[in-house]
This record gives structure tokens, C-alpha cells and sequence, in this order.
């Protein structure tokens, strides 16, 4: 159901006044003008839809990869959480098994850093 035309001037009011900036840029969902949060976040404040604004097609592979590595972090993450609480000793087998997970999450986190300083460095 789309709000009614009430509903999405006081959506946007709503935005203005938390102090967001209006964007020239539309939201690819519903059509109406995209926020710039304070934390510097572009949303749209009539459906909420979070979106990546990118210059060239080169920063759209970097943002898809950034976004890939954000998921292979958080189930990195989420596997060594699983391993931690799994069990109450720490056997040898299964510190080598944190220890895989760390070194993955630090060549992760690495890449991801690198991903990161490129995009800023072409904007």
C-alpha cells in the first residue's frame, strides 16, 4: 500500500526537521527525494530504503564487493561465536578451528579496509 500524498510530505518533514538533507537523487523504490542523514547515511524517508549512491561503474563493483565482505565478516563472526559456546574446553582441535576463524576475519577485515580507502579515494 503507498502512503498517501499527506503521509509522504510528512514523512518528509519529519526528515528536514531531524536535520537531514534533501538529495537530488530519488529513492529507486517509491520515487520521492532521498535523505542524507546526519551519520552522512542516504535514506528514503517516505519507505525507508537504504541506498548507495556511486559515481561509475568502477565504485559499483567496489560497493557490491564491500557489501560482500560486510556478509563474510558478520558469518565469520557468527561461526566463531558458535565454536566459542559449542564447548567448554579448549581442545587442540578446536583452538586451531578459532584460529582459522581469526585469521580469516583479520585477511577480511584487511580487504575490506582496502575496499573502503579505494571508494574514498574515487569520489
Amino acid at each position: 500500500m503507498n502512503p498517501s500524498e499527506d503521509e509522504r510530505s510528512r514523512k518528509m518533514a519529519e526528515a528536514l526537521l531531524k536535520g537531514w538533507k534533501m538529495l537530488p537523487e530519488v529513492c529507486p523504490v517509491c520515487g520521492t527525494p532521498l535523505f542524507e542523514t546526519s551519520g552522512g547515511e542516504v535514506i528514503c524517508a517516505v519507505c525507508g530504503t537504504k541506498v548507495i549512491l556511486v559515481g561509475s561503474e568502477e565504485e559499483v563493483g567496489i560497493e557490491e564487493q564491500r557489501l560482500m565482505l560486510e556478509r563474510v565478516m558478520g558469518a565469520l563472526m557468527r561461526q566463531l561465536e558458535r565454536e566459542t559456546l559449542s564447548s567448554s574446553e579448549l581442545d587442540d582441535e578446536l583452538l586451531s578451528r578459532i584460529n582459522s576463524l581469526l585469521n580469516a576475519i583479520e585477511k577480511a577485515t584487511s580487504i575490506y579496509r582496502n575496499l573502503v580507502r579505494l571508494g574514498k579515494r574515487r569520489r
